[in-house]
């Protein structure tokens, strides 16, 4: 309806309609913002904002059953859940000698499919394994007879190098390499990281962009399940494409010679409670990617990407994404021109953006 309308209309016409129709949620906003109830009302007949969203969420909710079963892809999002748990149980204080009875049984079936994929990761399986066979070494196995028996069938059917259980298992804090560099120096290095819009017309090197992806991949995650992926655009005319789809790329969207499109996937996920998580996530790791480009002689803009749903379906077309899976955010990437200019950009103080809670 909306194309339809646009080559009917004159421009003023579509002005004047966009103008009265948001006069009229304007006037219907106040009514329905007084109750969650009447909220839903407004959200299920006057305002599709969020119907998109919904779709994707059921439909990724469908593909996490199909995808923690069949065991076609490279990583199994409740499989790593699972091993991320019983982490988190190894390094309690005091360690409990029982722990994760409710699903360990399920962990180590998803285990023992997921060895016999071709496709999966052969690192996800040596971090599962090791951390399964240190769970065994360290809980006492003989207070439940479950254990008892998943502990042999463990035995019987996985064999974990030494090494690997010191490789892919908790460690102390003490382990962790020290910063060689103070407070003063990793100040200037953040802001070296600035949105620049006017790029170097030459080739983005793709080892590159994936070795600022490996960095990215080091960001927190939610039960380490990573539910996103960085779709790499480097090829006209499709860079073009995109680069113009973005809200805010205006005037330099063709200036673009590599744009990165940071997806979120719904099918990680068995509930809807966690529908917010793909855009922490992948904020987190994109935060990490666009901080690891300028050591790599790159620079990068991201760009404004709000949930607009006609946009949102032709970027879906474009990047032939699965219905469960949404863009996050867009990311300009290239080699900067030397004399671009870069906004100033007057960021709030620790002042305005800290509340001591007391």
């Amino acid at each position: 309806m909306r194309q339809l309308l646009k080559k009917i209309l004159p421009p003023f016409a579509i002005n004047k309609l966009k103008r009265v129709q948001a006069s009229f949620h304007r006037k219907l906003t106040p009514f329905f913002s007084k109750s969650p109830f009447l909220s839903r009302i407004y959200f299920t007949f006057l305002n599709s904002s969020y119907h998109r969203e919904q779709f994707a969420n059921l439909r990724g909710m469908m593909a996490y059953k199909q995808r923690i079963n069949e065991h076609k892809n490279s990583s199994n999002p409740l499989l790593r859940r699972n091993i991320h748990r019983i982490e988190k149980g190894l390094i309690m204080k005091p360690l409990k000698p029982v722990f994760a009875l409710d699903y360990i049984e399920q962990t180590q079936q998803i285990y023992f499919a997921s060895l016999k994929s071709t496709n999966h990761q052969p690192e996800e399986l040596q971090w599962a394994g090791a951390v399964l066979a240190k769970y065994y070494n360290v809980v006492k196995i003989e207070q439940s007879d479950l254990l008892l028996k998943l502990a042999n069938e463990f035995k019987a059917n996985v064999e974990v190098e030494f090494e690997n259980i010191n490789q892919f298992t908790p460690y102390s804090h003490s382990e962790l390499v020290k910063p060689k560099f103070t407070y003063q120096e990793f100040y200037r290095f953040i802001k070296i990281r600035r949105s620049t819009r006017w790029f170097k017309q030459a080739e983005v090197c793709r080892e590159k962009i994936k070795q600022a992806i490996e960095l990215a991949s080091q960001a927190p995650s939610a039960c380490n399940r990573q539910p996103y992926q960085f779709f790499v655009v480097d090829k006209q005319p499709l860079v073009s494409k995109i680069s113009k789809l973005a809200i805010g790329s205006g005037g330099f969207a063709h200036n673009i010679p590599t744009i990165v499109a940071v997806v979120g996937d719904y099918s990680f996920y068995e509930h809807e409670r966690d529908r917010h998580v793909i855009y922490i996530d992948a904020s987190l790791a994109a935060m990490q990617f666009m901080q690891a480009l300028p050591t790599l002689g790159l620079s990068s803009c991201p760009l404004n990407w709000p949930e607009l749903s006609v946009q949102d379906r032709k970027i879906s077309k474009l990047l032939s994404l699965a219905e469960y899976k949404k863009v996050i955010m867009l990311i300009a990437v290239g080699e900067a021109e030397t004399e671009g200019g870069i906004p100033y950009s007057q960021k709030k103080t620790a002042e305005q953006l800290t509340h001591f809670v007391e």
